[in-house]
């Protein structure tokens, strides 16, 4: 049995976990998990079962911000720790910025190593965008065997090195448990609108909240927008676009894991007005929790809604646009939401089961 020696950082272990709890039945696994400086083991223990005797679980700190010198000597240590096991490959999930890149290149054997690109290109706005973009590129030039969650990242990769090895599968559905709330409630005389997750410039909430208010200028009061996730900026940027508060649902703060089901639940449309994106996991939540998907016709999004079909899509970055697609929602709801779920749940079932998303990677390891 092969020997994997699997590296995940925490803001991608809901990524990864579903997968190595189904890849420990074919491989042995030996799994760091890096946890941030600001989080606890407490957390991660809630997520983490007990899998068996095919996979050791390590919990790493860093202990220290980014920019902290001393970081170095964890990350050298989490992979010179990942060679003990003499791994017959490496899966590295998450760059351990700032020195990961460079360690990576000069401690682990590159032929065996696979690395995990979520953002082949770096979205603008994103997240410390300038020295993503510069550890990405390091990465694409300086490894061969790389991961890509879509199809969109993975044409772009061909792009730029088209004699890459890759390994294309998608994100699995990301299942935060069971809701304790559902829509059989008493106020079904509205439609809820709900927009989940980290808010970011380039996911476009303000074109949420811009589409709502002239939805209520128009007479439309028989709605609600939900907007639940953490923000930096929230007071300045945001809230002064709220004209209408009585329309508005606002929850600003990370959102707990165990919060998340009843969201989707408590809700009938999700909302995604990105203008720019890699791949989505928000995305898989409202798959997983059927909920029909309201997403800016951007082309990564095309390879998970089929407008009128597996969801809605209107113009990227035109808020009116936004607001027609909801006002043709609250319209029509009665007549197309049940349809929109069951050709979500069919799409789901033939595309994005964990078994097919598993059986890539299986493939794609044993290829080394």
């Amino acid at each position: 049995m092969k020997k994997i020696s699997w590296i995940t950082a925490e803001s991608f272990l809901d990524v990864d976990l579903p997968v190595i709890s189904k890849l420990k039945n074919s491989y042995k696994i030996f799994w760091q998990i890096i946890i941030n400086n600001d989080s606890s083991k407490d957390y991660v223990n809630q997520l983490i079962p007990e899998f068996g005797e095919n996979l050791i679980v390590k919990y790493v700190y860093e202990r220290y911000r980014r920019r902290d010198p001393r970081l170095f000597f964890i990350t050298y240590k989490i992979l010179k720790t990942a060679k003990l096991c003499v791994p017959n490959l490496y899966y590295i999930d998450g760059f351990m910025l700032p020195w990961g890149p460079l360690l990576m290149r000069l401690l682990l054997p590159k032929k065996t190593v696979v690395v995990a690109c979520h953002n082949v290109t770096t979205p603008k706005g994103g997240s410390l965008q300038v020295i993503s973009k510069i550890a990405m590129n390091f990465v694409l030039h300086k490894f061969n065997n790389i991961h890509v969650f879509s199809k969109g990242q993975k044409e772009k990769l061909e792009e730029k090195y088209p004699s890459k090895n890759i390994l294309l599968a998608p994100l699995a559905l990301k299942d935060y448990g069971a809701p304790s709330v559902s829509l059989e409630r008493e106020d079904l005389n509205y439609v809820r609108f709900l927009y989940f997750g980290i808010i970011r410039e380039y996911k476009r909430v303000d074109l949420l909240i811009d589409a709502a208010c002239q939805l209520y200028d128009r007479g439309y009061n028989n709605f609600k927008v939900l907007i639940a996730g953490s923000c930096d900026n929230w007071p300045t940027r945001y809230a002064p676009k709220i004209a209408y508060p009585e329309i508005f649902e606002v929850d600003i703060r990370r959102i707990p894991n165990d919060e998340v089901a009843n969201l989707f639940a408590r809700s009938d449309y999700f909302v995604m007005p990105y203008q720019d994106i890699a791949q989505s996991g928000a995305i898989t939540v409202a798959f997983q929790y059927n909920v029909p998907t309201i997403v800016s016709n951007i082309p990564q999004f095309h390879e998970f809604v089929d407008d009128g079909k597996t969801g809605l899509m209107f113009k990227s970055e035109d808020a009116t646009a936004l607001a027609d697609k909801m006002q043709y929602v609250i319209d029509n709801h009665s007549r197309i939401h049940k349809t929109l779920k069951q050709n979500q749940a069919d799409f789901v079932r033939h595309n994005l089961s964990l078994d097919s998303i598993v059986e890539k990677y299986i493939n794609y390891f044993d290829r080394f």
